[in-house]
């Protein structure tokens, strides 16, 4: 099998062109565009978000133990000793005012603005665009969830955020509101709810605390974008040469000779894995450190990142061999050319190389997310943000279903003796 792997990398090795194009286009087209679309997405200092939030507080402050109080003896399971316990430890939570604290909180003065108002006043402000949003803090707020945390059950008041039209600022208002709810109920559900041990931390303020994790940026985009786009003219390329060896009876030799004709087809995938993780890695290396596009990133960030190329790179392979067995099925070169490229535009527009994902329509991103491109596109954002296996476990199970799918196909297509 190395005699074909060999064959197929000199192949490529020989094609100067292509090499030198495969290499360097992404690499060019990263900085073209860099500098195209600078200032978005946090690549200027100068664009830094300017959200603006109306509070229309109407939970009492002042009832608080009051109203837990008579909830709590309002449930049989819940002792009058107990009772008093939790009120005690209640004058320590106040949930609309940790709510009003995060929100205050140094990290995210400088992305939100906010302002107390009455809700008149809240919704004339919407209107005219002066506030992105308006989050109504319903009464009985931070009684309710107090008992429901308490108690065991699910609350029965909820934040309320109110909208003109749905805009970028009001949906990373909404992953803010919801992320501070989220720490909350976990920081109660870690508690086990046991009356002794409730000792709930203030949820702290910054991006990285809402669901956003760290920082995201163009310039990171744009690599993995090109990276995955030219990741599939690889496997087009590699599988067209399958028509240069048609041409000089290459493949017929190989049919005619002892050796495994299978071992044609793993030639080329391993060959175009090789050279997909080689051009992956290359570009991530350069745009490191020439760009600065990853910085003060740990070990185990390139550990994973490696991992996922890695994962690219195989399911690539697959895809190439697909492409291999259409090329050997197809009549006209020209044929088989053609519907790689239509394969490519395809999964490249819905997968989010052409254009940034986040100005498709949600159907079509979740389409995307059903090609390879667009799926190491979710997976690599996924990881630069947060850097949790968890988040991309799903998307590692459905990638390697993408490599036995192609896999699969390529072999069902793939002639047998004489019939190329």
């Amino acid at each position: 099998m190395g005699s074909f792997i060999k064959k197929d990398l000199l192949i490529i090795w020989r094609d100067r062109k292509e090499l030198i194009t495969v290499l360097l286009l992404p690499i060019i087209l990263v900085i073209v565009l860099n500098f195209a679309f600078s200032g978005l997405l946090g690549n200027n200092e100068e664009s830094e978000l300017d959200l603006h939030l109306a509070i229309v507080n109407q939970d009492n402050h002042a009832d608080l133990q009051a109203q837990l109080k008579d909830k709590l003896l309002d449930n049989e399971s819940v002792g009058k000793e107990e009772v008093a316990v939790l009120v005690e430890q209640a004058s320590q939570l106040n949930p609309a005012s940790m709510l009003l604290h995060y929100l205050d909180s140094d990290d995210l003065k400088s992305l939100v603005t906010i302002q107390e108002l009455e809700e008149a006043d809240a919704i004339s402000k919407a209107e005219d665009g002066e506030v992105d949003g308006i989050l109504i803090i319903p009464e009985g707020f931070s009684a309710d969830s107090l008992y429901a945390a308490f108690v065991g059950q699910s609350p029965t008041t909820s934040l309320e955020l109110k909208i003109e039209k749905e805009t970028t600022n009001n949906r990373i208002l909404f992953d803010i509101i919801q992320g501070f709810t989220d720490q909350l109920n976990y920081q109660f559900a870690l508690q086990e709810l046991d009356a002794s041990q409730v000792e709930v931390v203030t949820p702290e303020g910054g991006i990285e605390k809402v669901g956003a994790g760290d920082s995201f940026t163009l310039t990171q985009y744009f690599t993995i974008a090109m990276g995955a786009l030219f990741a599939l003219f690889l496997a087009s390329t590699v599988a067209t040469k399958a028509g240069v060896e048609i041409r000089e009876r290459v493949f017929y030799r190989i049919q005619l000779s002892n050796s495994n004709p299978i071992l044609y087809l793993i030639g080329k995938m391993v060959s175009t894995f090789i050279l997909t993780w080689l051009q992956m890695m290359f570009l991530f290396v350069f745009a490191h450190f020439v760009l600065d596009a990853f910085p003060d990133r740990s070990f185990s960030f390139w550990l994973g990142l490696i991992g996922i190329v890695t994962l690219l790179a195989i399911a690539i392979a697959s895809l190439a061999a697909m492409f291999t067995s259409i090329s050997l099925r197809v009549t006209s070169i020209d044929t088989a050319n053609g519907i790689f490229m239509l394969f490519i535009l395809l999964f490249g527009i819905i997968g989010g190389n052409f254009v940034p994902i986040y100005i498709l329509p949600d159907w079509l991103i979740k389409i995307g997310e059903w090609t390879p491109n667009g799926l190491s596109l979710v997976m690599l954002t996924n990881w630069i943000q947060f850097e949790e296996l968890s988040n991309i476990f799903t998307s590692i199970l459905i990638l390697i279903g993408f490599f036995l799918l192609f896999l699969i196909i390529s072999l069902a297509l793939y002639p047998k003796r004489g019939k190329a």
